[in-house]
Order: C-alpha cells, then sequence, then structure tokens
C-alpha cells in the first residue's frame, strides 16, 4: 500500500495542473487497513506521507482491505461508490470527501 500511496503522491506532484488545487488546501488523511496506518499530509500544495502518531487527530479516515484502498488511490474505483457498496468506511466532511475523489481520479496514472 505504501508504494501505491507513493505514487499517487508522485503523480499529483508531477501533474501541474494539480497544484491550483492543492493551493490552501491543509489537513490530515489517514488509511487504516486490518494490519497497517498510513498518513498522508496536504499542506499548502506540498502532500506527502507522514508518520502516524498514537496522539494525531486526523481531519479525514479511510478504513478499509488493502485492495480496495489501493483500487482508490489508483483512481480505479471512485471513492464514493466505495462508500455507497460498503467496502470501505470513511469519516470525514462531504467537503473533503469530494475533494480527495477528484484528486484520486484526476491524479489517476494515464497508460499511453
Amino acid at each position: 500500500m505504501k508504494e501505491v500511496t507513493a505514487a499517487f503522491i508522485h503523480e499529483v506532484k508531477t501533474k501541474g495542473h494539480l497544484a491550483v488545487f492543492l493551493k490552501g488546501v491543509t489537513f490530515t488523511l489517514c488509511i487504516r487497513t486490518k494490519d497497517k496506518i498510513l498518513c498522508i499530509r496536504f499542506q499548502n500544495g506540498d502532500v506527502k506521507i507522514c508518520t502516524p502518531e498514537p496522539t494525531d487527530t486526523y481531519d479525514v479516515l479511510i478504513t478499509g482491505t488493502e485492495e480496495r484502498i489501493c483500487s482508490i488511490l489508483m483512481g480505479n474505483e471512485k471513492l464514493r461508490s466505495a462508500i455507497r457498496a460498503k467496502n470501505i468506511l470513511v469519516d470525514s466532511t462531504f467537503r473533503r470527501l469530494l475533494f480527495l475523489e477528484s484528486l484520486f481520479l484526476l491524479s489517476k496514472q494515464r497508460v499511453s
């Protein structure tokens, strides 16, 4: 999952049109699977993996199987579709949910 997350972040950083999308955005996303916890911090145009700390609070929490979360991160499955199908659980504001769904789809790796 860490490799997929790193690939997602790389795509976000290399697609120039997403810089405007990320400007002024600051929040922390926590992704939990059965045995892993991963933290992604969005801060004023920068996106990076950060080390989860026991005392951290998260603005968005996504919980599900590693396979399902990787599919969402790669833009192969829509976030809200996975929620509707009860494949993942998300604790977030609706605005951040829409932001993340858009970001996952816009950063999808295009195969030529």
